[in-house]
This record gives structure tokens, sequence and C-alpha cells, in this order.
């Protein structure tokens, strides 16, 4: 399974086995996750700084899309470096990866530094709900109040750091009989499984009301945010898809781990990872695509351009 390191015992399995890869095996996916990581870090700093400024992006409908930004910017800045310094550092012979002698940073790196990922996944899960919510309850959606969603933010990292401490626990117990990849597996797909239903729910609403002629703006709003949230959580589905199949193919059929032993293996995983981390990338840039008024309020920084009564960042939401 794809995770952070478990124990210094497993770290010295692994660097048993996998220390006949040469640097020059091993420098190319480096580059790789390094350019990966400055581009996701570079892309969410310029849409956090675009929905700081517009005080038109700062709405309530728009409050999770923020809280994305801000954990896919961890992603880049934080999980990403962990992940570089732990499979180069453990596959490689670059450097040698040492766990933190202090445990309680040792607790943090393994069950928040190495998961923000999860943060992610699950926040994209809690965008999916409220958009059911904003699709069937449009009234009371309306009347949610700010501080709800300051739970919601709250409860995608402690529902992640929860199940990562329950696993890690078990992980670590001999007389343990329970199965922690088969519980990742079930915890991920029924993560999926909540996201498609959501927005195939969306779908048969949104499709039975489209009889209805005389639609408010702020329906129209809300069925546009809808929409751009569905390719972002599509295109997470489809980069997290890969790990997913990962983990089942060796779980469910273990030998793999052995015909894919060495560098095959290291190179399958490389792979897996780069498109792990690909979903906090491809977020921003469907922003960009889809929401003219982030779109305007990027070239603006890029180029230092003052907005003007045309420029579609002036345009009302409304009308959108």
């Amino acid at each position: 399974m794809i995770a952070g390191p478990k124990n210094s015992t497993y770290s010295d399995t692994i660097l048993y086995h996998w220390k006949l890869l040469t640097a020059s095996q091993c420098i190319p996916w480096l580059l790789v996750h390094v350019i990966e990581c400055l581009t996701i870090v570079i892309l969410n700093i310029i849409i956090i700084i675009v929905f700081g400024k517009q005080r038109q992006l700062q709405r309530k409908s728009t409050y999770m899309i923020i809280h994305l930004a801000i954990v896919d910017l961890l992603v880049g800045a934080v999980n990403g470096p962990l992940w570089i310094n732990w499979s180069e550092g453990s596959y490689c012979d670059i450097w040698e990866y040492n766990r933190p002698d202090i445990n309680w940073v040792f607790i943090l790196e393994r069950l928040i530094g190495f998961q923000v990922h999860q943060v992610s996944l699950f926040n994209l899960v809690c965008i999916s709900l409220e958009r059911v919510h904003a699709t069937f309850r449009p009234f009371k959606h309306r009347f949610i109040k700010k501080r709800v969603y300051g739970v919601i933010m709250i409860v995608t990292w402690l529902v992640p750091l929860v199940v990562n401490s329950i696993i890690s626990e078990l992980d670590n117990c001999s007389y343990s009989y329970v199965n922690c990849e088969l519980i990742y597996l079930s915890y991920y797909f029924a993560l999926l499984f909540v996201m498609f239903f959501c927005y195939i729910s969306i779908y048969l609403k949104v499709r039975s009301s489209c009889r209805l002629q005389n639609h408010g703006a702020a329906c129209l709003r809300e069925r546009k945010l809808t929409r751009t949230l569905f390719v972002v959580t599509l295109g997470s589905l489809i980069t997290f898809l890969p790990m997913m199949v990962f983990w089942g193919f060796t779980h469910f059929n273990p030998r793999l781990l052995y015909m894919f032993f060495g560098q095959s293996r290291f190179h399958i995983e490389m792979s897996v990872i780069t498109f792990v981390f690909t979903s906090s990338l491809i977020n921003p840039i469907v922003y960009a695509i889809r929401m003219p008024e982030i779109r305007a309020g990027i070239l603006q920084i890029i180029f230092r351009k003052a907005p003007n009564p045309r420029n579609p960042i002036d345009i009302p939401l409304e009308n959108l």
C-alpha cells in the first residue's frame, strides 16, 4: 500500500531492498515531483489571492472552494516534500530517510503531513453534499449560517485524522487481525461512492426541473457553480483512481507485490503518487477556465491591469 513510513523496522526493510536503485533512476522522478509541487503551490497561492482580493467571490457558496485551495496548497508545500523525502530517501541512493527522533513530530508527520491529500479528497465529499443541499433545498441553503461552514472545515480535517489514527493503532498492534489495507480501501471507496451518488442525484434533479422556464438569477448562479465543482470532483476521481486500482490489485492478489518487486514497482508507485498530487494541480486550472471572475482576477495579478467596466470581473454574479 502506498502510505507513509509506518515504523523503523518497516523503513529498514525498505532501505535493505531498494538501495539497488541508482541516483540516475530516481532523479527524473525527483524532478517531476519537485516541479509538480512548486506548480501546485504557485497556482493555489494565485487562486487564494484572487479570492481574497475579489469581494464578490467571498460568499458562502465559495467558502469550501477557498478551503480546498488552502488544502491543495498544503499538499504541494507539506505533503509533497514529505513524500519526496521519504520515497527518494528510502528507495534511492540519493539521501537516507531518517524518521524524526521526537515522537510527537513523527506522529504529526505520519498522521497529518503524509495524509493532507486525504483532507483534499474529503473536502470534495463535503462540497458534493453541500451542492446536493443547494440543489434540493435552495431556500434553506441560502440561510445557512457561516459558522456551519467553519464546522464542516474542521470535520474535513478531523475525519481523516481519526481514520488514520485508528488504522495506525491497529497496524502497530501485533495481536490485531484487522486488515488495514482493506479498511483503507473501504474508506476510499465510501468517499468515492458518496461523491458519485451526490452528483447523480444533482443531475437527475436538474434534469427533472429543466422544464421550468423561470429560474432566478441566484438559482442559475448555483447551477453554474455546481457544474464547475462537478468538473473539479471528476478530475480528482480520475487522479485517485490509479491508487485505488493499485491498492485493490495488491490486496486481493498479494503475489503482484513480488511480481513488481524492484525497479518496476518503484516506477509504478511513483506514477501513482504523481497522479494523486495532480488532483491539487488541476483544481485551480479548472477554476480559471470555468469561472470568468477568477480568470479576470488572475490576468489582473499577472499583467497588473486595473479592471475596466467591460472586464468580466465587474460582471454581476447574478448574470453568470
